[in-house]
């Protein structure tokens, strides 16, 4: 029974421990970011759950970004070289189209117009109805934001230095993971909330002081150093506890001598 149990627990224990390969530079190519990232991170004095935690969830949000931010970079130069060039040859052509030099011409000019035209007014309104300036402009800051982030953690620097632990204790990459994840993910969600959540509201709205309540809240999780608890009450609730302080203050001022009151001399 003993030798039968052990090949069980030797298979239990193999299929708990995962071993991570990490990244192998490529011969033929430029070595990558999410490579030269792993080559740092793997030499980090971190615990290995961890490091799998920023392999899984850090690098793919690298990746998704890149991928995202380069649709849109084409879509946003080739949209605005369309509509500044096209904005500039249609009205030279409209010009040129009905001269007698060029009559055997007027046909080929017309439908090179038409098109241009229609090109340009297509574009502008792809660019305007998928708001792409903005996510182009958007998308690359949020990418050099997560890079900045991941090197500065790397590098134990910037808010990774020990500031955010009041310089306690000497920083190092266990007692700056929870910071490093709880930005990567504020990063995130206010993609997320820029993106969805305002188009959300603009498409229902909502009374005064809920929209003002919403903007204050937003998606995003509380500062790391402040506990859910601590968000302000509801006004209700502060007037109550603004009549209960006052009630306690007033009950700890000396009581007044009134006119009715007989004043009984004590003895000495």
């Amino acid at each position: 029974m003993a030798s039968r149990s052990k090949p069980k627990e030797a298979i239990a224990i193999a299929a708990i421990t995962t071993t991570i390969v990490p990244y192998k530079p490529r011969q033929c190519c430029k070595e990558n970011e999410e490579e030269r990232y792993e080559a740092v991170l793997s030499t980090a004095n971190l615990h290995e759950e961890r490091k799998n935690t920023i392999r899984r969830r850090y690098l793919p949000l690298i990746q998704d970004f890149k991928g995202r931010a380069y649709c849109y970079m084409l879509l946003f130069h080739i949209g605005h070289l369309i509509i500044t060039v096209g904005s500039l040859i249609v009205p030279a052509l409209l010009s040129v189209q009905y001269t007698t030099s060029l009559a055997a011409y007027q046909n080929n000019i017309y439908w090179l117009t038409w098109t241009l035209s229609l090109l340009v007014t297509t574009f502008n309104g792809i660019l305007v109805l998928f708001k792409v300036d903005k996510k182009y402009y958007y998308l690359h800051t949020a990418i050099e934001r997560l890079r900045s982030e991941g090197w500065q953690y790397i590098a134990l620097t910037g808010r990774y230095s020990g500031i955010l632990l009041h310089h306690a204790e000497e920083p190092t990459h266990e007692n700056q993971f929870r910071f490093f994840c709880h930005y990567v993910e504020k990063l995130k969600l206010k993609q997320v909330e820029e993106e969805y959540y305002k188009y959300e509201e603009a498409s229902n709205p909502t009374a005064p002081n809920q929209a003002a309540q919403k903007a204050q809240e937003g998606i995003l999780p509380p500062s790391i150093n402040k506990e859910i608890g601590g968000m302000a009450p509801p006004t209700s609730v502060k007037e109550v506890m603004r009549g209960l302080l006052k009630g306690e203050s007033d009950g700890l001022e000396t009581p007044k001598e009134s006119k009715n009151t007989i004043v009984i001399p004590v003895p000495q």
